[in-house]
């Protein structure tokens, strides 16, 4: 007969293999909810409801929220946003994400120890704003292609995951009336970058 469940002596497994299991279900629920966020916006639009905005602080309170990640990856902000710069127009919760993904992505691809440095400007009628990093670099044909939706790496849950959050930061600028980007560095690092429109015109802003 077969021995009870209660007698069988149970099999050791070590802790770092459930916790790379853990992780493992971790990405791929991430995958699966960023395609089906992706799904929703390709059938029914953004719903963004941008409202003017002091974006100094908004920018505080949204690297405030984003403290503990780069505490916990030693990592460093330098904040260099003036403070005096005009309304924008934004979706404080979108907007968030959007910076969450590209400091996650820096970090994600970077040992411990990455130094960020945050900046922003009014060139016309939009505020343009830096995110700097003094990691590694990427080719020209990846900084064109990081916010295209496509599977960059199969082999890689992680790399596929970042993928589809930049293609969605893309949209969540576009749906404001923005555009994004990255520029690799000459020396070290990469310089993501995004528009918002001034609160002044953007009245026909979706």
């Amino acid at each position: 007969p077969c021995p009870s469940a209660s007698s069988q002596s149970p099999i050791p497994v070590s802790r770092s293999i459930i916790e790379r299991m853990i992780q493992g279900n971790d990405r791929q629920l991430t995958m699966i909810n960023s395609l089906l966020e992706i799904n929703s916006y390709e059938k029914k639009g953004i719903d963004i409801k941008p409202e003017p905005v002091d974006f100094n602080t908004l920018l505080g309170a949204i690297f405030t929220q984003l403290e503990p990640t780069l505490a916990q990856n030693q990592a460093t902000l330098k904040n260099l946003v003036p403070t005096d710069l005009p309304l924008v127009m934004a979706d404080a919760t979108r907007l968030e994400k959007v910076l969450a993904h590209l400091v996650t992505h820096s970090l994600q691809n970077n040992p411990p120890g990455l130094n960020f440095i945050l900046s922003a400007s009014v060139e016309g009628k939009m505020i343009r704003t830096q995110i700097q990093d003094d990691g590694v670099v990427m080719s020209k044909l990846e900084c064109d292609r990081l916010f295209d939706l496509h599977v960059r790496d199969p082999q890689d849950c992680c790399s596929t995951s970042i993928g589809l959050k930049t293609y969605l930061c893309r949209k969540v600028i576009k749906a404001h009336g923005g555009e994004i980007g990255v520029i690799s560095n000459r020396k070290r690092g990469l310089t993501f970058w995004f528009t918002l429109p001034l609160a002044t015109s953007a009245t026909n802003r979706p």
